[in-house]
């Protein structure tokens, strides 16, 4: 069953496959409610004839992989019944490699040099820009869209929020002014369409489970640039002039260590009810994500990694591993932002500086993914432990503020139906003014504000992986012939470009297959004499059977290339 948002897009492509103008479409979804089936809904449009080609543009390299994934998942594809397919693409020559789009990352967009342009003028593309607001105006990455936009056969403009942490403006979205600031103002009109959905809108659908915030108070001391010792009692009361000096200290002495390890006691206690629930550390730079994958180390805890975007194969492979259920804690930097989802995180160690709203709103989301393997929906949440400063407390309690009508409503549900007029402890416990709720000595924040597909073991192969995959085979049998037959393996190579007027990197999915295929039959490995042992160094006598048979596959061969 479509979720609120989702059934509206699917509404407005169904009109558009009927006639109406709507050229564009902004979606505004909390963050966690679901954006990724959308494009999968769009790709109605090429099998209704509306369009030829969809990119999907996400901010980071390891939303590309996810992007695959969704349109090969089987349950969407017997559900919609759609065949759309497509590739991870960055600066390639013809992207889509026969399939019916690509995914690609936009940075990949600000450095094209024409290739993007040039497909769009030859194919009617739908435009995806997935986390919209990483684009701001006037900036490189704007200027490269642009073009795209203005080519694009219809837009489609996605994001999780509507504000940047460094408060510019963001591309492609209409403002006006409201007391002395620019804000969005999206609006309907012919040939535009807005949806939105928000945290109300997904716990009314069961769309998110609750988080519970616990936020714990430090001491902080430090040394001025001019020698002078400075230090506060409480971040939880200190003055905003000693904020980032506060944090920025707290979480690079033993304060981390200790929120650290409150988390991971409470997430071990945890997988007692839930034995497969993951962790996430999320650290402002990698010297310190080291730092605390050191101290895990110490901690006895073994099945952990770190993910960073500095080191994005490792990174992603850290992230499958964790999907796949081989890791139980991911220690990262920037890649659970947007689009991360594994449903079996249910804790989050933030021990990161920043304080934007967006930013840690995207981040805490990544504990609000329900897990068909944790229960029913009633008895999870997610837990999220973070320093108590007065920003992070703001942003907790904007957040309370948004949810709160949704949440009393079903307090009251529940209430009716235990009999007992308590909430349910755990999810809905009293909140004191200004949103904490003391649990400990050192605990300044342990309320909880509810902000509301099983894990696979063996997933599809993404059009990606199959690439990688049938050259991977191509290369590693044209190096084993070579060396068992004392050939350079440029020469065969060379031999198998010349057969193909083809470099493998450009071909697509079948022409690869078919490259295998020649390979295979053209440099067989049965014709090494002797089992597992190279030819001679010393000239034999070829035998007459295989002379014919090669002096025929010769004459073929050019016969074909004339």
């Amino acid at each position: 069953m479509l979720r609120k948002h989702q059934a509206e897009f699917k509404e407005i492509v169904d009109r558009i496959i009927s006639g109406s103008p709507v050229k564009t479409v902004y979606v505004s979804v909390c963050p966690g409610g679901g954006k990724s089936l959308l494009p999968i809904l769009a790709g109605k449009l090429i099998e209704a004839g509306k369009a030829d080609k969809i990119i999907w543009a996400a901010p980071r390299l390891s939303l590309l992989d996810q992007g695959e994934r969704e349109f090969i998942n089987p349950v969407w594809r017997q559900e919609l019944g759609h065949r759309i397919t497509v590739r991870s693409s960055t600066n390639e020559v013809n992207p889509c490699r026969g399939l019916n789009g690509f995914c690609t990352t936009m940075q990949a967009v600000g450095l094209d040099e024409g290739i993007l342009p040039e497909e769009f003028s030859r194919h009617r593309y739908i435009l995806i820009i997935d986390e919209g607001h990483h684009i701001s105006v006037g900036s490189p990455w704007e200027q490269k869209f642009q073009e795209l936009w203005n080519l694009a056969a219809y837009r489609i403009f996605l994001s999780g929020t509507l504000e940047r942490g460094d408060g510019e403006r963001i591309a492609f979205l209409p403002y006006r002014m409201n007391d002395g600031c620019m804000v969005p103002e999206l609006r309907e009109s012919e040939d535009t369409a807005v949806i939105r959905y928000s945290r109300a809108d997904a716990l009314s659908e069961k769309a998110i489970i609750p988080l519970s915030f616990h936020l714990k108070d430090a001491a902080a001391t430090w040394e001025e640039r001019s020698g002078k010792v400075r230090g506060i009692s409480s971040i939880d009361r200190m003055n905003e002039a000693d904020t980032s000096k506060a944090i920025y200290t707290a979480l690079k002495t033993e304060f981390a260590d200790h929120l650290l390890e409150a988390g991971i006691h409470h997430w071990i206690e945890h997988r007692s009810r839930v034995p497969h629930a993951k962790c996430l550390i999320v650290c402002s730079n990698i010297e310190e994500a080291k730092r605390h994958t050191e101290r895990l180390g110490r901690l006895g805890l073994k099945s952990y990694a770190i993910a960073t975007s500095e080191d994005t194969p490792e990174a992603l492979k850290a992230i499958n591993a964790m999907k796949r259920n081989r890791l139980d804690i991911l220690v990262a930097v920037a890649m659970v932002y947007e689009g991360l989802s594994i449903e079996a995180v249910s804790h989050i160690v933030c021990l990161t500086r920043y304080r934007s709203t967006p930013w840690i709103e995207q981040c805490i989301a990544r504990a609000n993914r329900i897990d068909p393997n944790a229960g029913p929906y009633e008895t999870q949440a997610g837990y999220i432990f973070a320093p108590s400063d007065p920003l992070f407390k703001e942003i907790v309690y904007r957040i309370e503020t948004e949810q709160m009508p949704e949440i009393k409503k079903r307090s009251e549900s529940e209430s009716a139906g235990n009999g007992s007029g308590e909430s349910q402890p755990g999810l809905f416990g009293d909140r004191a003014p200004g949103g904490i709720t003391p649990l400990s000595s050192q605990m300044t924040g342990g309320s909880e504000y509810a902000i509301g597909g099983p894990m696979f073991d063996a997933p599809l192969l993404t059009a990606s992986e199959q690439e990688a995959a049938l050259l991977s085979r191509i290369e590693k049998h044209i190096r084993a012939y070579s060396f068992q037959n004392r050939y350079n393996p440029k020469r065969i190579n060379a031999e198998v470009y010349a057969y193909f007027n083809k470099s493998r990197q450009e071909m697509t999915i079948p022409e690869l297959e078919r490259c295998l295929e020649h390979v295979r039959r053209n440099y067989p490995m049965e014709r090494v004499r002797g089992t597992g042992k190279r030819v001679s160094t010393k000239a034999e006598p070829i035998p007459v059977k295989w002379k014919d048979e090669r002096l025929l596959e010769d004459r073929n061969f050019y016969s074909e290339e004339k």
